[in-house]
């Protein structure tokens, strides 16, 4: 076990600085080194603690311990930034950190200013399972917090997943986020972990104390690779489809409280003319060929907010961007199914030049607006 925890400090380490020394870096980037860093702090303390360096080291006992609160409001930024990259970090966030810092100063005005042996000292009555009060409610509340904000994580990702309609024409696992529900999911795993040998340690005369905390450091060092893995390699898909003029945490406001949104609201007696200026530009131009297209994009093209042809589509068409645009490339499947022209091509090579982007996706959504299969309909049109 100590081999892949000293793995998993190296490894936090050389992410940090991946990110950190990563070109055009976003404040995303930022939050991920952090991340890192205390990752890297946190497994290379707690290694002194159990093994025999912490003679050499007493006074690194106890300094990792407030660092447990910032794995979860790291994690909210990082999500909160990634997915709304024009939401800077805002001052009112800071609010995320006070836990942290109330542990702070706890240990410093507890444990920090003793002496190296009263620290070894503490360290044995933790051991022992007799950490005192005070120590029982830190140990407790540093383990609970990054569950919480797991949870969190969860609602805003969940957020992200239903707002896509709204904004995309199509849809994938690398959209969705899915690596960030993972990494999601997978912090869940590791904070229960840790509240559950911390609640043993509390509550229960636990023997093999030290066994314990290094299963805890080896899950997290196996987290540090996972974490790197994901975060790095899978980062810059999303950013390349990411919506013009909103994104999908701002689609979600705006659609549980429309009122935030008045100023840039359609006026009565300007819906009929745009209405009708969207559906001749849908037919006369083709954009839905567009297999990656985004609302947007869309309305970029038609030189209006995107916030107001959202509205358009939502309230005067009543449908998602996704249904808006998927319909007119089920139509134009339709057409070309029996076009010469194009009877040199597949199903699939058809629905590919229709702007689908993929022969699943193309085969859920026809059959979903049709209710038959691309060749059930062929079929019944043939036999009429």
């Amino acid at each position: 076990m100590t081999t892949i925890i000293i793995i998993g400090f190296v490894q936090a380490v050389f992410f940090a600085t991946l990110a950190i020394t990563k070109k055009k870096k976003e404040t995303a980037d930022y939050i991920l080194a952090t991340l890192f860093l205390v990752l890297s702090v946190q497994i290379g303390v707690n290694y002194v603690v159990v093994t025999d360096h912490k003679y050499q080291f007493p006074h690194l006992i106890g300094t990792a311990g407030p660092l447990s609160f910032l794995y979860g409001p790291l994690l909210f930024f990082f999500i909160k930034n990634y997915i709304s990259e024009k939401q800077p970090f805002k001052a009112k966030y800071l609010w995320h950190l006070l836990p942290f810092m109330a542990d702070v100063i706890y240990h410093f005005s507890h444990f920090y200013l003793q002496s190296g042996q009263q620290k070894i000292t503490e360290l044995q009555h933790i051991v022992d399972g007799t950490p005192g009060t005070n120590m029982s409610i830190s140990m407790i509340a540093a383990s609970i917090s990054p569950v919480v904000y797991c949870f969190w994580a969860v609602g805003i990702l969940s957020s992200h997943r239903h707002s896509l309609k709204g904004l995309y024409s199509f849809t994938s696992g690398n959209l969705k986020l899915e690596w960030l529900w993972y990494l999601t999911w997978s912090m869940l795993v590791v904070g229960i972990s840790a509240m559950a040998i911390n609640i043993t340690i509390v509550f229960f005369e636990v023997a093999d104390w030290v066994e314990l905390r290094l299963i805890l450091l080896t899950i997290a060092s196996l987290w540090v690779f996972f974490l790197g893995y994901y975060s790095i390699k899978k980062t810059p898909f999303y950013r390349s489809y990411h919506c013009p003029g909103m994104d999908t945490l701002e689609y979600a406001t705006l659609q549980k409280q429309p009122e935030k949104y008045e100023k840039t609201r359609l006026k009565e007696e300007e819906i009929p003319g745009l209405k009708k200026n969207l559906l001749d530009y849908m037919v006369q131009t083709r954009p839905y060929l567009n297999q990656n297209l985004t609302i947007g994009e869309l309305a970029e093209l038609l030189h209006m907010p995107t916030y107001q042809l959202s509205q358009l589509i939502n309230d005067q068409l009543g449908q998602s961007f996704y249904e808006f645009i998927n319909t007119y490339r089920v139509e134009e499947v339709k057409l070309r199914f029996f076009d010469p022209k194009y009877s040199h091509l597949t199903l699939p090579g058809i629905a590919m030049e229709c702007g689908f982007s993929s022969k699943a996706s193309f085969n859920r959504i026809f059959k979903q607006m049709t209710g038959l299969t691309p060749t059930e309909y062929i079929k019944n049109e043939e036999a009429a």
